[in-house]
């Protein structure tokens, strides 16, 4: 698999000026790096200034790839050519809601050839949540970050800093910090650990499993966690092809605090003949039926969150879901 990398951060808060950093010392480590780049009118001048630090950047110029400009960045994505050791870094613009965005790349079959996104987040120290109306977005691109890269510091005082930093404490934001430098080294690793897999396909259970849930699966066959160790933006797990009303609840009302959002597919024992797509955010969950044809073919939840305990979800899903009520 290509690990697929979310550079994200708010308007002017520096994310070209770290990728400029950041493609040397991939290339440095033994990687080839590969860029996408989005912005709303002038992704092809800051493509420019990247031509000469990467194999390939493509720029898409128009409104943010998590709404308007999806399709084209997936279409980029389903063009991109694997091969060892390669990295693809996907540099959104200053706007993106990073929960739509991760949710995209998550669930879209046609990407199973990368990774779950993993997300670095740029913070312009200066003027952390000073952006008024614009402050809950900004806040949503931090919590959803594996990592975080401070900009201006040199702009700042002690005090502003350790304020930043309680910022992060009081709204549950994992203050990993990681130059372009220790970034690169937490990518050589993952290209490590991720490397032998061809897809991130999952696929149902083999006969004579009774463990109650689905597993990963490999073309090797083998069932192998130890790329789960690294830092992914998302967590993707199979459910029951068909569950009642009733688990499924439970789930959702068991998900630790560190899951931001929730959102899958499943079909339900009360209507088996279609798929419904539910969704948690906090407290609120949605149920929608949306027919019996589906592209993901499977029932599937997608948690949205950078640091999910992930052995923990595996053991609950497959407890809760072992006997359905």
């Amino acid at each position: 698999m290509t690990p697929l990398v979310l550079l994200v951060g708010f308007l002017g808060s520096g994310k070209t000026t770290y990728l400029r950093k950041l493609l040397p010392a991939l290339q440095s480590n033994g990687l080839d790096p590969h860029v996408v780049i989005n912005d709303y009118q002038n992704a092809k001048v800051d493509a420019a200034l990247l031509e000469d630090l990467a194999e390939s950047v493509v720029p898409i110029s128009g409104s943010c790839v998590c709404c308007g400009s999806r399709e084209e960045l997936i279409a980029s994505l389903e063009k991109f050519e694997h091969a060892p050791n390669r990295v693809l870094v996907v540099e959104t613009n200053g706007t993106t809601d990073s929960e739509e965005l991760i949710e995209l790349l998550s669930l879209e079959p046609a990407l199973s050839g990368f990774t779950l996104p993993i997300q670095l987040s740029v913070i312009d120290g200066k003027r952390w949540q000073k952006r008024f109306w614009h402050n809950s977005l900004e806040l949503e691109q931090a919590r959803t970050a594996n990592f975080l890269f401070v900009s201006r510091t040199d702009e700042i005082d002690e005090a502003r800093a350790i304020a930043i930093a309680k910022s992060f404490e009081k709204h549950g934001i994992a203050d990993q910090r990681a130059t372009p430098d220790q970034f690169a080294i937490e990518l050589v690793e993952i290209v490590a650990a991720v490397g032998k897999f061809a897809t991130r396909d999952v696929v149902a259970h083999p006969a004579g499993c009774d463990c109650g849930h689905d597993h990963h699966h490999h073309e090797d066959h083998d069932h192998d966690h130890s790329h789960e160790a690294h830092h992914f933006a998302s967590l993707q797990i199979d459910l029951p092809e068909i569950v009642t009303r009733s688990s499924l609840e439970r789930f959702l009302a068991a998900l630790p605090d560190e899951v931001i959002r929730a959102k899958g597919l499943v079909r339900l024992t009360e209507s088996p003949g279609e798929y419904h797509v539910f969704q948690k955010v906090e407290r609120s969950v949605q149920l929608l039926p949306i027919g019996a044809n589906s592209r993901l073919n499977h029932s599937v939840s997608v948690l949205i969150g950078p640091h999910i305990p992930e052995e923990g979800v595996r053991a609950s899903v497959a407890e809760l879901f072992a006997a359905q009520s």
